[in-house]
C-alpha cells in the first residue's frame, strides 16, 4: 500500500515574519502606548491617596480642620500638571487634581471609640493621548477613614 505524501508547510526563511509575530509585536506596541498614557494617571491617584492618609495623620495633633483641608487641596493641586482641553479647543496645562475645600469630606468624630476621621473627595482628571491628539476624562474617588487616637509610647 502506498501512502500519499502529506502536504508539508513551507518553512520560514530566516528574517521572515509570521502573522503571530506581527500580532505579538502589535500587542506589545499598543500595550506600551497605553502604559505611557495611563500609568501616570494611576500614579497620581495613588499619591492622592497617600496625601489623604498623611493629612488624616496630621489631624491627630492639629485640631484646625479648615487649615488642614486647605493645605490638602493645595498639595493635591501641586502633585502633577496635565494637558487639559479648554472650551475654545486649545490645550493648556492645569493641575491633575483640582479640588476645592468645599469638595472635601472631612469628618472628625472624637466621640467614637476609637476617635476617627473620615477624609474623602472625588476628582476628574484629563487624559491626553499623544499622537492621536485626543482627550478623555477619568473620575477617581479617594476615601480614607482612620483612627486618630494619639500614640502612647
Amino acid at each position: 500500500m502506498i501512502h500519499s505524501a502529506s502536504p508539508r508547510r513551507r518553512t520560514r526563511e530566516r528574517g521572515e515574519f509570521s502573522w503571530v509575530t506581527m500580532l505579538l509585536l502589535t500587542s506589545l506596541l499598543v500595550g506600551g502606548y497605553l502604559a505611557v498614557v495611563w500609568v501616570p494617571v494611576y500614579l497620581v491617584r495613588y499619591e492622592a491617596g497617600l496625601l489623604a492618609s498623611e493629612f488624616a495623620n496630621k489631624a491627630v495633633r492639629n485640631k484646625d480642620d479648615a487649615t488642614l483641608v486647605g493645605d490638602l487641596c493645595s498639595r493635591l493641586a501641586g502633585l502633577a500638571q496635565v494637558k487639559t482641553l479648554e472650551p475654545d479647543g486649545t490645550a493648556s496645562l492645569g493641575p491633575a487634581i483640582d479640588v476645592r475645600p468645599e469638595d472635601v469630606t472631612w469628618e472628625r468624630d472624637p466621640a467614637a471609640t476609637p476617635p476617627t476621621i473620615h477624609v474623602a473627595f472625588t476628582y476628574t482628571t484629563s487624559v491626553y493621548y499623544p499622537g492621536l491628539q485626543k482627550f478623555s476624562e477619568k473620575t477617581f474617588t479617594v476615601d480614607r477613614a482612620q483612627d486618630i487616637t494619639p500614640v502612647k509610647w
